[in-house]
């Protein structure tokens, strides 16, 4: 395997000024030695983690600007209020999609969806406090004339009124009208959809999330690719300390992750690829490792010393403090020999 193949390319100078950064898509470097730069349309190479707490840190704003410079779409998600400013607003309506049959023969895209209904169930259980069979009615849907949603939605229309009933509608209204800020480009259109994930509870926040995310999975299979503006997508998931914290229970966590794993799932090669075409990034900022390990991610950034779940130096015995756009870098997908490439680097920060 090459260096080009590594994605990792020596260069003669610092790349501290902007133009350095316009043909290439740069992450970090190490001065006079090398540089990593993101083959994001290679799905081995295609997700981004980011251990650090600053949801305003330089490092995003260079992976927004290099994503537009590069003529990507993106979908960011944030518990914190997006900085950047928006035009106009946007409605998703999930059951737009989810009520559509699959396509004969895509039994890929048909279990995925699957796997989203049965986690959003999940999900209602859990921030109800409910037990499934108790909460949940069995359903029976036509895999030839709809989507898995809609045996559920036609289950729950039949229900007798009662509390349960009235409590799952409500949940369910919120699939309908899911709100994205819209960012434009006066030469090239829309360049951002922006959602901001929010609740005054970690429940509230966490429903919110999910319905996000579901969305940014309508809007991947849903695209028209002779739109060349949906051709490529960039997800970027922010998350905050006052979301992402130590004592989040177990099924809180197991709802995360799961999320995060079919969102990584969107950027893999599909065997229904004659309905899909991948070119599909994901950026994943959190305060903690979780959810930001493998193999959801394929380079990981620690911009933290330590976090409440991981402590550098249990990987880096005599680590120096880290200088502010210093970040230690480690990938699996780099070398062709099964070791980790492991290195501090300065990331790249657009000025």
């Amino acid at each position: 395997m090459t260096n080009d193949e590594l994605e990792l390319e020596v260069i003669d100078e610092e790349p501290n000024k902007q133009e350095t950064f316009k043909d290439h898509f740069y992450l970090a470097y190490k001065p006079h030695d090398f540089s990593i730069t993101w083959d994001w349309q290679h799905s081995i190479f295609a997700r981004v983690g980011f251990m650090h707490d600053d949801v305003y840190h330089p490092f995003i704003n260079h992976i927004k600007t290099t994503a537009r410079k590069h003529q990507m779409r993106i979908l960011h998600l944030s518990t914190e209020i997006i900085q950047d400013q928006y035009e106009d607003k946007d409605i998703i309506n999930l059951y737009d999609f989810e009520l559509l049959p699959t396509e004969e023969g895509a039994t890929e895209l048909e279990d995925i969806r699957m796997k989203w209904v049965q986690l959003y169930l999940k999900l209602l259980c859990y921030v109800n406090g409910k037990e499934r069979a108790h909460f949940i009615p069995q359903m029976k849907y036509y895999r030839t004339e709809e989507g898995p949603l809609a045996g559920y939605l036609r289950a729950i229309d039949e229900m007798a009124d009662s509390t349960d009933k009235t409590t799952l509608l409500r949940h369910l209204e919120k699939l309908q009208i899911v709100k994205w800020g819209v960012k434009y480009n006066d030469e090239k259109g829309i360049t951002d959809f922006i959602y901001h994930i929010k609740g005054s509870s970690f429940k509230e926040q966490l429903e919110s999330f999910f319905i996000g995310c579901w969305a940014v999975m309508n809007v991947h299979y849903a695209r028209d690719f002779n739109d060349e503006n949906m051709d490529s997508l960039l997800t970027m998931v922010q998350f905050s300390k006052n979301f992402i914290y130590p004592s989040i229970d177990q099924t809180g966590r197991d709802i995360i992750e799961g999320v995060i794993q079919l969102l990584a799932d969107l950027t893999m090669i599909s065997t229904d690829e004659i309905l899909v075409k991948q070119k599909h990034a994901l950026f994943i900022q959190s305060p903690q490792l979780f959810p930001n390990h493998y193999p959801q991610v394929s380079h990981m950034f620690y911009g933290m010393e330590h976090s409440p779940d991981f402590n550098l130096r249990t990987m880096i015995t005599d680590l120096k403090p880290l200088m502010e756009n210093e970040a230690i870098y480690r990938s699996k997908v780099v070398l062709n020999d099964g070791k980790e490439f492991i290195r501090k680097v300065f990331l790249a920060i657009a000025t």
